[in-house]
Parts: structure tokens; C-alpha cells; sequence
């Protein structure tokens, strides 16, 4: 029997029992989040401790070992590293850019539109600098900026080179970097109940919705994941090196487990040098110091793009397959390209980058930041890979024992072809038959319930006036208590207030607050059709009071009594998605201008920015800011009748549509193909009415009611709902033996 080694902190477990306790504290994870559900939770907090203690050695670690480890080179030896480890590098890179053929899983369908009504958050921009250049290397250390931390180190230890005496220095932190490897091996031992103190918190609390809309691209990233961490790298290393392909599987599995489930590379880096040691000690031929700079080889490729990065480019031909949009062939130089260069930083940075090289609707980056939790742990695994592979290839070189076995190479290449080629097909043929059926633009098109308690309504087909004229000196609110109906002017295409949902139920913002206003009247509803012109029909009685997201044009303001504000709108434009870089800044749109040279410019009559086009008055609502701008002589206003003529008509009426961050933000989430902005030189907000046809009781009535609702939170309540887009009602618990199956709790 193989006695147990001795390393770091007093007798570690050999390999394989290490590996069982990490997979039973994978298994009791499990079970754990299964059996008590939302109620197991609170181990969370216990994981979190294990992440910290890891992380509290490994940047001190990184910079002590690769100072010294580089300062003991000579300056041949530095050259020599620079050149093999460039060359094992590219050829990684190179497999990872090869496993993007999996894109070919996803089928050719006619997508359906991805729905979020929430707002869509740019992400937080990168400064390179920051991240590479190390201005303050105390600052790059507590923000863990980890690739400015290691040019800071292979700075030093480049510096050290040709430095008398140095090994003086080296040995004194050589004791230092012993103590914080014995610590680190010390929280390694701690393993198996950290992975079941994450697994069982994320087991407990995960909903299969978190990431149903994703199974496509999950289905890829992860098998491109287990076939390039299980196969490829590992058989790769076998065919160029003395180490087979069970010995380098055996070494690499704990710290690829670990950095899977953990979901933190960087704290697993003493995992894998640890491991990649073990395995080269193995090697009893003449390895001229390969242990030795195997020890940070690890370091040196960790700052670099990793296959898992690389591979997360297939996130994008996912997304032009779930909205039915072909890429562009001439943009796939430019996409691999910014892709590769993203590759350098994380991915919340690159892809909305790509998204908009490849004109894909930005929305489904939502789906991307809330599948993370999974795909990013598919990356952390292939990025152990990564760095194990590195490692194993550049030091076997630099130890004068990497050779090329042409017959396992080539047995390697078929297999590998064979494996994705089924990959491929078996996905394809998934997504194909069962996945896509589910995903009909029915299904995801704007869809929500009235959120209050709805009366008896009824939506009339056309406009007309009253059938119960009111009685001689009877106030409008008499009438409506004698007949028991009010009758509310609503405009159906005025989306999120009042709109037809997918099944033709009135639905929207307003459409609630009206039936609220019924309910406490204790009186029916007529919705009448309401076009741009609301005074005429107000003054002819066809209906008691406007409520449609209307806007306070002057005419309103003049022939119609005052009303209390009930919200105020954000001014904004909506373009093609793909355009919407151009209209951050009006100041570059003169660059950007269609061919003609004329920008068309799409206002909805009866809006305040109808009204006021090429008036001073509308400096804020958008287009006068275009004109301030110095395109008012390449402007073109087109006057439409509702948005949905700019959505809906077959040829484009128009480059931009004149509207608010709210209306623009529910339209979009309809038509996926566009998106909202707001250009930074337009800082305006609108207050939105409802309109009344007289001063009288009903008038004053409308107006407490409002300051009631403002009070009672139903309006922030409404709002929350219909314009943020968040879910009020509680969701149901998460399914649990503890409560389905035991019944032991409600």
C-alpha cells in the first residue's frame, strides 16, 4: 500500500480519498438544498467564509513566488520561458477558437422575442489601464486586480535578474512564501465542507426558471466545457508528453472540481501549481528543473484569455439563434477579433460589445448576466484545464522531455472530431425537436395580468357620445352613479399604459388605475377608443375621463381644466438596436448620418413633442436638442398617428422615434429588434395627466383620488409593476422534500 504523503500542515489524505470527500460533500450539497429547500439556505454563509479564507493567501502567494522564482533566472532562461510559453499559449488559444464550431448546434428557426420589462443596465465600463498597469500595486492588491498584480511581479523579478546578492532576499521570502503554502494547503484540507456548504445553498435556492429560458446555450457551453476539460487538454498532454492521459485526469480532477463548484479560479491556484508539481516530480528522466518552473508557469498564464473566455463567444451565435437573426459573414473577422481582445477582461464587459457588432438585440444580455451563476462556473472548469495544460506543455519543454507521439496525436484528432461532431448533432436535433417549441413569439411577447381587483368593463369599437346624456344641472358625477357605468377614453396602443395583451385582455398601467377608480365608484366600465384629438370628444361627452399616458400639450393646458400629475416620463428616442451606440451622444450623430444625409425623425401627434417641433419651447424634449446640435438642417419630422406605426409599417417611416424611457422600455421589450436611449444632452422629464372635460365635482373627485393613491402607495405599487417590470406577488416556494414530499411545513 502507497503510504500517505506528508505536505503542508501534518498528513493530507491521499489523492483519492480527497477526491471521495469532494464528491460526498458535492452529493450531501445536493441533498441538502433538496430536502430543505428556501428553509437550507443559511449555510450560504459558510461557503462564503471557506471563498475568504482561500482568497486571503493567494495574492501574496502569487506575487512572492513569481518574484523570486523569475529573479532566479538568468536573462537566456527569461527568453527562453517568453518564447515557449508564447508558443503553448497560441496553441491553446487555438483549440479554443476551434471548439466555436459547436455554434453549429443551434438550428435555423424563426426566434421569438426575448421579454424583460426591466430597464436594460449598461454594464459597468473597464479601464484597461487599471486592470494591466499597475499604478499603485498596493491598490491593484486589495481590489484584487489580479493581472496588474502579476506585471507587477514579473516586473520585480525581471529587475532582480542581474542583482549581486540577491539570493540573500530570496531565501528570507522563501521561508515567508513555505508559510502562506502551508496555510493555503491548511483551508484546502476544509474542501469537502465548503463545496457543501456552496452546492447546498445554491441547491436551495435555485429555480429551474433561473435559467430555463438559457438551456440552449447552456446545453453547448457545457459540453464544449466536459469535452475540452476531460478530454482535449488531457489527451492533448498525453500525446506530447511521457504522462498518460489517466495520470494527467488523476492530477488535474480536485483542483478542476474544486474551481467548478467554488466558481473562483484565481483561489484554486495554489490547487492547481500543487497538483502540477505532483505530476511532474513523477517524471524520473533528466527534467533539468521542470518542478522547479512549473511553479510559476501557473502564475504566468493565469492574466492571459483562457479557452473558458474563448469559449464564451458562443453566447453570441446563441443569441442571433434565439432571435432568428443570421450574422453577418463580414462581421466575423471583427467579432472573433474583439472577442479575443475582450477575452483579456471579464465577459460582462465584452458582450454587449459583440452584441452590437453583430446587431443583436441587447436585451438578451439580461439573460446572459442571469445564467451566470451556472456558465460561469463552465468557465472556471475550463479555465482550471487551461492553466493545468499550460503548465504540464511549457514545463515538459522546458524540461527537455516534450515529444511528440504521432500515433496518439492522430488517434487524439479523430476521436476529438468524432466527440464534437456528435456534440453538435445530438444538440442540434435536441433544440431542434423539443427546445424550440417552447419558445414561440407568443410566449414571449408582452404578457402581464391586471395587477387590482377588475370590474365588469367592456371595450366599445368606436368612439360616440354618451347614450345617457346628463340631466339639467346634474354634475358628471351624478350620472355616473345613476347609470352605474363611467365611461374611460383609452388609447390600446399605448403601451405599458393601456394595451391589448396576447390573449386581447385591455391590460396596462392605466387600465388598472381605472379599474381601481371603478371599484371605489362601485361602478361598471365602458373603455371608448381614443385617438390624438381628446378635447373634441371630451367636450361632445363621449366619455367621462381621458387615461392613456397623456401628455400636457397647451391646447390641453387651455381648454382643459388643471389636473394633478400622476407620473413624470424620462424624454429618450428609439432607434434600430443596432444603432443605438450613435444616440448616446448627439454631438458624434452628424458623423453617423443615413446616406441621404436626412434623419428622419417619427412624432406621435397629440404628444408634447408633436406639438413643440422647431419650437424653442421643445429644448429637452429631444428634437430641438438634435436641431442645438447642428443637424436641424438635416432633420425630417414624420408626424404618425400611434408608435405602432413606427413598429409595425412594412418599409421604415423613420431612423428614430421620438419617445420616453418608459413607453420606449415596454415597446422594446414587444420589438426586441430596437432599444431606448436617452443621448446624454437630453436631461428632460415630462409629467403625464389625466384629462377631464369640465371643472366640477367628478374633476375634484379624480384629483383626491389621485393624492389618495399617491398616499396609499397604490400608484408606486402600479408603478413598480408596469413600468419597472417587477414581479409583486410572492413567488411560490422552492420545491423540497422537507415540504412536497414530508409535508412537515406550509
Amino acid at each position: 500500500m502507497k503510504p500517505e504523503s506528508k505536505t503542508g500542515w501534518g498528513r493530507i489524505p491521499r489523492q483519492t480519498n480527497f477526491t471521495f470527500w469532494l464528491a460526498l460533500g458535492l452529493i450531501l450539497g445536493v441533498g441538502w438544498g433538496l430536502f430543505f429547500g428556501e428553509y437550507g439556505a443559511w449555510i450560504q454563509w459558510i461557503g462564503n467564509a471557506f471563498v475568504r479564507l482561500l482568497q486571503m493567501t493567494v495574492l501574496p502567494y502569487v506575487v512572492l513566488s513569481l518574484t523570486c522564482n523569475i529573479g532566479r533566472l538568468s536573462m537566456t532562461q527569461g527568453g527562453r520561458i517568453a518564447r515557449v510559453s508564447a508558443a503553448v499559449m497560441a496553441v491553446l488559444w487555438a483549440i479554443g477558437l476551434a471548439t466555436l464550431v459547436l455554434q453549429f448546434s443551434f438550428p435555423a428557426w424563426d426566434g421569438g422575442s426575448f421579454f424583460t420589462s426591466a430597464q436594460v443596465q449598461n454594464p459597468v465600463s473597464q479601464d484597461w489601464l487599471d486592470v494591466f498597469i499597475p499604478a499603485n500595486p498596493f491598490w491593484s492588491l486589495s481590489n484584487n486586480f489580479v493581472p496588474a498584480v502579476v506585471v507587477f511581479s514579473i516586473g520585480l523579478g525581471v529587475a532582480l535578474i542581474p542583482v549581486p546578492n540577491k539570493e540573500v532576499l530570496f531565501e528570507k521570502l522563501d521561508i515567508l512564501t513555505e508559510g502562506l503554502s502551508r496555510l493555503n494547503k491548511f483551508v484546502v484540507r476544509l474542501s469537502p465542507i465548503g463545496i457543501f456548504a456552496i452546492v447546498g445553498s445554491v441547491a436551495a435556492t435555485l429555480s429551474w426558471e433561473d435559467f430555463r429560458l438559457l438551456q440552449g446555450y447552456l446545453l453547448v457551453y457545457g459540453a464544449a466545457a466536459v469535452l475540452v476539460s476531460y478530454w482535449v487538454l488531457p489527451a492533448l498532454i498525453a500525446s506530447v508528453t511521457p504522462f498518460t492521459y489517466r495520470q494527467v485526469l488523476s492530477a488535474s480532477r480536485d483542483a478542476m472540481i474544486t474551481g467548478f463548484i467554488v466558481g473562483n479560479t484565481f483561489v484554486v491556484l495554489p490547487m492547481v501549481i500543487e497538483a502540477v508539481k505532483k505530476l511532474m516530480s513523477q517524471q524520473q528522466s533528466d527534467a533539468r528543473g521542470a518542478p522547479q518552473v512549473s511553479e510559476y508557469t501557473v502564475e504566468l498564464a493565469y492574466p492571459f484569455p483562457d479557452i473558458g473566455r474563448i469559449v464564451c463567444l458562443l453566447f453570441i451565435p446563441f443569441a442571433a439563434w434565439f432571435y432568428g437573426i443570421e450574422i453577418d459573414r463580414a462581421t466575423i473577422p471583427q467579432l472573433l477579433g474583439t472577442g479575443f481582445l475582450g477575452a483579456f477582461v471579464k465577459p460582462v464587459v465584452t458582450i454587449p460589445a459583440l452584441l452590437d457588432i453583430a446587431h443583436i438585440p441587447a436585451d438578451i444580455f439580461n439573460l446572459f448576466i442571469a445564467v451566470g451563476v451556472i456558465a460561469s462556473r463552465l468557465g472556471d472548469l475550463m479555465k482550471v484545464a487551461h492553466l493545468f495544460a499550460f503548465s504540464i506543455v511549457a514545463s515538459s519543454i522546458l524540461g527537455g522531455f516534450f515529444r511528440i507521439d504521432v500515433t496518439k496525436l492522430a488517434i487524439t484528432v479523430v476521436v476529438t472530431i468524432a466527440m464534437f461532431v456528435a456534440a453538435t448533432f445530438g444538440i442540434r436535433a435536441y433544440l431542434e425537436y423539443s427546445f424550440q417549441g417552447d419558445y414561440t413569439r407568443d410566449r414571449l411577447i408582452v404578457s402581464r395580468p391586471l395587477l387590482g381587483k377588475p370590474v365588469e368593463s367592456v371595450l366599445l369599437e368606436q368612439s360616440g357620445p354618451n347614450p345617457v346624456p346628463m340631466e339639467e344641472g346634474e354634475d358628471r358625477l351624478d350620472r355616473i352613479r345613476r347609470r352605474g357605468v363611467i365611461r374611460i377614453g383609452i388609447d390600446k396602443h399605448k403601451l405599458p399604459f393601456s394595451f391589448l395583451d396576447k390573449n386581447g385582455q385591455l391590460v396596462g398601467f392605466d387600465i388598472d388605475m381605472a379599474h381601481d377608480l371603478a371599484l371605489d365608484l362601485g361602478v361598471r366600465i365602458e373603455f371608448v377608443p381614443l385617438t390624438s384629438d381628446i378635447i373634441a370628444p371630451l367636450r361632445a361627452d363621449h366619455f367621462d375621463i381621458a387615461m392613456s399616458g397623456l401628455h400636457p400639450t397647451l391646447d390641453r393646458a387651455i381648454e382643459l381644466p388643471k389636473m394633478e400629475s400622476y407620473m413624470e416620463v424620462t424624454r429618450a428616442f428609439v432607434v434600430s438596436d443596432y444603432r443605438r451606440h450613435q444616440f448616446r451622444s448627439l454631438r458624434r450623430l452628424s458623423q453617423t448620418l443615413p446616406e441621404d444625409g436626412v434623419l428622419k425623425v417619427a412624432v406621435v401627434a397629440g404628444t408634447l413633442q408633436g406639438e413643440l417641433v422647431g419650437s424653442s419651447r421643445g429644448l429637452g424634449t429631444g428634437i430641438a436638442a438634435i436641431e442645438a446640435s447642428g443637424l436641424k438642417d438635416h432633420l425630417e419630422i414624420v408626424e404618425l398617428e400611434s408608435k405602432a406605426e413606427f413598429f409595425n409599417s412594412e418599409a421604415p417611416v423613420a431612423d428614430v422615434l421620438a419617445s420616453s424611457l418608459e413607453e420606449g422600455s415596454a415597446w422594446t421589450s414587444k420589438y426586441p429588434a430596437y432599444s431606448v436611449v436617452r443621448p446624454e444632452e437630453v436631461d428632460a422629464r415630462t409629467p403625464l395627466y389625466y384629462f377631464v372635460a369640465e371643472q366640477s365635482r367628478f374633476e375634484r373627485l379624480v384629483n383626491s383620488w389621485l393624492e389618495m393613491n399617491r398616499v396609499n402607495g397604490t400608484r408606486e405599487q402600479l408603478y413598480d409593476y408596469w413600468i419597472l417590470g417587477k414581479d409583486l406577488q410572492s413567488p411560490e416556494p422552492r420545491w423540497s422534500i422537507l415540504r412536497n414530499v414530508l409535508g412537515w411545513v406550509k
